[in-house]
C-alpha cells in the first residue's frame, strides 16, 4: 500500500471520528425537576442539546399501593425542541390515583425524574390555629357574656 493510500485512509478515519463526536454532542440532555404539593405535581423540565424540530413526550407514571409495576397516569404532554437549550413548565393533578410513587419520563430517551412518593402529595395532618387577632376579642367576649350571666342570676 502506497503512503498516498495510507494517507487517505488516514485522513478519511479521522474525519469520520470529527463527525461521530459532532453528533454526540448534539444529544439531547434533560433534567427533571418534580415536587408535590397537595394532590399536583409540577416542575420544569430543562433540555439543551437536540436538533431544530424534533419532537419529545413528557409523560407521568405511577406505581399502585398494591403493585410493583409503573403505569400510565394517561397524563403527558408533547414539545419540540427548537435547538437552543429551553424549558417546559408542567403540572399535573394526581388526586384520582391511589399511587404509592410517582415518576416523571421523557419518552424513548432514558430521561427521568426520581421518585416522587404519594405521601409527600398529601395535605400535612397540621390543623390550622386560628390567629391571635381573633381568639383574643372572642376570649373577652365570651368571659363578659358569662359575668353578665352569672350577675343576673343571681339578682
Amino acid at each position: 500500500m502506497s503512503p498516498r493510500i495510507r494517507i487517505r485512509i488516514a485522513i478519511a478515519a479521522a474525519g469520520c471520528l470529527l463527525l461521530g463526536a459532532g453528533t454526540a454532542s448534539a444529544a439531547t440532555e434533560f433534567k427533571i425537576d418534580a415536587t408535590c404539593a397537595g394532590d399536583t405535581i409540577n416542575g420544569t423540565l430543562s433540555y439543551s442539546g437536540g436538533t431544530k424540530g424534533e419532537t419529545y413526550s413528557l409523560e407521568l407514571l405511577y406505581r399502585p399501593r398494591r403493585g410493583t409495576d409503573w403505569k400510565s397516569t394517561g397524563r403527558g404532554a408533547t414539545f419540540t425542541s427548537d435547538g437552543h437549550p429551553g424549558k417546559y413548565s408542567y403540572s399535573y393533578d394526581v388526586s384520582a390515583f391511589d399511587a404509592k410513587l410517582y415518576r416523571l419520563d421523557v419518552t424513548g430517551e432514558h430521561a427521568w425524574s426520581r421518585t416522587i412518593p404519594a405521601a409527600s402529595c398529601a395535605p400535612g395532618r397540621q390543623v390550622p390555629e386560628s390567629p391571635l387577632a381573633i381568639l383574643l376579642p372572642l376570649s373577652l367576649l365570651g368571659t363578659s357574656g358569662l359575668l353578665l350571666f352569672r350577675r343576673r342570676r343571681t339578682l
